[in-house]
């Protein structure tokens, strides 16, 4: 399908189509878990009435991504990845990587 400018309006959409994610693995044998994520998805664990926090969150308002956002040569800007995101790592959002 055409958009009004001659593009593929399927694939602008894949481009700016992304979402976050949290991923969990249990291994029992060795008693372990590992936790990986994308974006502003948190994985938190309870237990005895206490939350820990097992990720974080990519945001652009911590330094390790800020200097991520800008070695990749984009900005910030007002809080958001090219004006745009706001976050700083996600699946998909294919314009930004």
């Amino acid at each position: 399908m055409q958009d009004g400018d001659g593009g593929d309006k399927d694939e602008l959409e894949l481009e700016t189509i992304g979402c976050t994610a949290n991923v969990l693995l249990i291994d029992y044998d060795k008693r372990k878990f590992y936790v990986a994520n994308a974006g502003d998805s948190r994985c938190v664990m309870g237990h005895g009435g206490k939350c820990t926090a097992l990720s974080f969150d990519h945001k652009p308002e911590n330094q390790t991504e800020i200097d991520r956002i800008y070695k990749a040569g984009s900005t910030i800007i007002e809080g958001r990845v090219d004006g745009n995101l706001n976050l700083t790592r996600a699946l998909g959002d294919l314009r930004h990587k």
